[in-house]
């Protein structure tokens, strides 16, 4: 398979009501510093779980599970393939000491890492311990007891190379061939990311609002008064600034060579990328807000660029002039990407396709790639991946 370099960027503009998508350990909106001046932020781990959720709940591709419980999964599978519970217990734990992690010291029963595993993979797991069941329970019998305990497995079982590179190479589910995987106890399972997320950021200054609340306890006799319970929550309203970008080739070598399968995670993800919200206290405050603007470049051999340095110089809203923060947020946007171009070149530009709620002054030159609608936008770049990769 020859490479193709092809990249995808995604830019979007999204303004949120007063909300609190993302908390950070004072159960406050996370911010951070950028052009001098405090921003409100979503993490892109924050981003990639909401993306996460929507291929299961969309059922678009598959996912992988994070767990500590692969022994127990192990377990049941191969009891339900006819095996004793004892033996496949026995089994298990020998194998995944030898290919995955230790065990946890305090609960035996789980690994000592959480794991980041897909349905392929498990499958291709559970054949690898039925291939070699006889040489895990004669490992097993050999391990010296003591106090019920068993110990020493790992020591005396020599993992199989051959065994080991067919979990290397098991089919990936599509959210870790995009985001990747780390396990320290297993540097050969490692999986780079196809796929990189910026944290969003305001395209403006933000402070932090608190919203001070009580409860009444209902069962209270009427001479009692006084609140049941008092808090704050806090929470923030912002426009944000939100970049991604896919690389193809690494997407489509975790994919095993399959680009037609590539091609529809790339499709997912970029739906997925703008349609997904973060669940973080919607119950309370309900800000369901589909980005305003939105625009995806395809690059050949070119390189890509954020255009978060459009907001280094904060949006600023000029009372009885243009109060429009969505609209001048898109503006600068559109202001930057063509004077990147301009300074730098086209940078391998196979395509830019735009959508947006109705901000057609603010577009300026990228006027011309402006589409009537957000899936509009995506079968233009699926027909430009197809055109640049000789599909």
């Amino acid at each position: 398979m020859g490479s193709n370099n092809i990249k995808i960027e995604l830019h979007l503009i999204q303004n949120f009501a007063p909300s609190c998508l993302n908390r950070d350990d004072a159960n406050a909106p996370k911010d951070c510093e950028f052009g001098g001046v405090r921003r409100a932020r979503i993490s892109s781990q924050c981003i990639k779980k909401s993306n996460r959720r929507y291929f299961r709940d969309s059922a678009s591709v598959d996912i992988g599970q994070r767990t500590k419980l692969l022994k127990g999964e192990l377990v049941s599978r191969l009891v339900a393939s006819g095996k004793s519970e004892k033996q496949a217990g026995e089994a298990v734990e020998v194998f995944v000491d030898a290919y995955y992690s230790k065990a946890d010291a305090k609960k035996p029963e789980q690994t000592a890492v959480l794991l980041y595993i897909g349905e392929p993979e498990i499958a291709e797991a559970t054949a690898c311990i039925e291939q070699q069941w006889e040489a895990l329970l004669q490992c097993a019998s050999k391990s010296e007891t003591t106090n019920g305990k068993k110990s020493g497995k790992e020591e005396s079982f020599t993992a199989d190379k051959a065994v080991a590179e067919r979990l290397q190479h098991a089919k990936l589910s599509a959210d870790i061939a995009l985001f990747g995987r780390m396990l320290a106890e297993n540097p050969a399972m490692r999986v780079d990311a196809a796929v990189q997320v910026a944290h969003a950021i305001s395209t403006h200054r933000v402070d932090m609002d608190f919203d001070f609340f009580t409860a009444v306890d209902d069962l209270n006799p009427a001479s009692e008064t006084g609140a049941g319970m008092m808090g704050e929550t806090g929470f923030n309203s912002a426009c944000f600034y939100r970049y991604a970008l896919i690389d193809r080739d690494e997407l489509i070598k975790n994919l095993g060579g399959d680009q037609a399968s590539a091609d529809k995670v790339i499709h997912a993800f970029m739906e997925a990328f703008v349609i997904a919200i973060p669940t973080g206290k919607q119950n309370s405050f309900a800000a369901q807000n589909p980005p305003d603007f939105g625009m995806i470049v395809v690059r050949q051999n070119g390189f890509p660029c954020s255009l978060a340095n459009a907001f280094a110089q904060p949006i600023r809203i000029v009372p009885g002039q243009d109060e429009d923060l969505v609209g001048r947020s898109i503006e600068a946007l559109c202001k930057l990407h063509p004077k990147i171009k301009s300074v730098y070149g086209s940078g391998g530009l196979v395509s830019e396709a735009i959508w947006h709620t109705g901000h057609d002054s603010r577009l300026g030159d990228l006027g011309d790639s402006a589409w009537a609608s957000f899936a509009d936008a995506v079968e233009t770049t699926m027909t430009a991946i197809a055109g640049a990769s000789g599909v």
